[in-house]
C-alpha cells in the first residue's frame, strides 16, 4: 500500500464516502419515521382511553354508578 494517493484515487475514496454518509442518512431517516409512527399511535391510543375516562366519569357525574349515603353525625367524606 502507497502512502500517497493519487487524484483518482482520492476521488473513489470521497464518492465511496459520501455514498456510505448517504446511505446511512437515509437510514436514520427511515429509523425517525418508524419512531414517528410509533408516537402517533401511541397519542390515538392514550386519546382513546382519555375519552373512556372521560366517558366514564360523565356516568358517574350522572349518578348511575353512585349512591348517595348521608354521613353519621360528625363525620366526615374520607373512606376508612
Amino acid at each position: 500500500m502507497s502512502s500517497s494517493y493519487g487524484v483518482e484515487e482520492l476521488w473513489y475514496l470521497a464518492y465511496g464516502m459520501r455514498r456510505l454518509a448517504l446511505a446511512e442518512s437515509a437510514r436514520d431517516t427511515q429509523g425517525l419515521q418508524q419512531l414517528t409512527d410509533e408516537l402517533v399511535i401511541s397519542h390515538r391510543h392514550i386519546d382513546s382511553i382519555d375519552y373512556q375516562l372521560y366517558a366514564h366519569d360523565l356516568q358517574l357525574k350522572r349518578g348511575s354508578d353512585v349512591r348517595v349515603v348521608p354521613l353519621p353525625p360528625g363525620g366526615s367524606a374520607r373512606m376508612r
